[in-house]
């Protein structure tokens, strides 16, 4: 059933999720096609249209502060067609937070939703190889038992590299499902 954002129908919401400082506002002013990528934390969320295709979806990008996971992220993540969670990859202290706050998210995002991980700021010298996100973050279970619906991805909201592969990936979930519903 779609959403109304203004007035207009939006067939799928797309929830952007991370703690503070990951990367999520600078990864939907890319995606959006904002050639000004100057961001300050969000507090609370901001709410964007981003077009896929023929397509568009609604993005809220969720502020990342410790208060906010649960009161401002549960109820967009268990109610969005794509859950796309960012990750510093370079901020080592915040590891075992942001796994904690990742197994919520998952456990919150519908069974059919595409969920991406993005290990962002691969740009850094001191970010985490993939694998060893992966293996710290357990996502090797995630990643089996869910194959066309979840999926992890290095990359670089601030420089774009390594951004385009993942959201052709969801552009694609996006699209089978719409198939699917015809």
């Amino acid at each position: 059933m779609p959403t109304k954002l203004f007035g207009r129908d939006i067939q799928d919401q797309i929830a952007f999720v991370g703690l503070a400082n990951a990367g999520k506002t600078t990864l939907v002013k890319r995606l959006k096609g904002d050639d000004n990528l100057e961001t300050v934390p969000t507090m609370g969320m901001n709410i964007e249209t981003l077009k896929i295709g023929d397509m568009e979806v609604m993005a809220a990008d969720l502020g990342g502060q410790p208060t906010y996971p649960t009161s401002l992220w549960e109820p967009f993540v268990s109610n969005a067609s794509g859950i796309i969670f960012v990750f510093d990859s370079a901020d080592r202290s915040k590891v075992e937070n942001a796994g904690k706050w990742l197994k919520n998210v998952i456990q919150w995002a519908p069974e059919d939703s595409a969920f991406l991980f993005l290990a962002n700021k691969q740009d850094l010298s001191e970010a985490m190889t993939l694998e060893k996100i992966i293996h710290t973050l357990e996502l090797e279970t995630e990643m089996v038992t869910r194959p066309r619906t979840f999926a992890v991805y290095p990359c670089s909201a601030l420089t774009g590299e390594g951004v385009d592969e993942p959201w052709q990936w969801i552009i694609e979930r996006f699209r089978t499902r719409m198939s699917q519903k015809r």
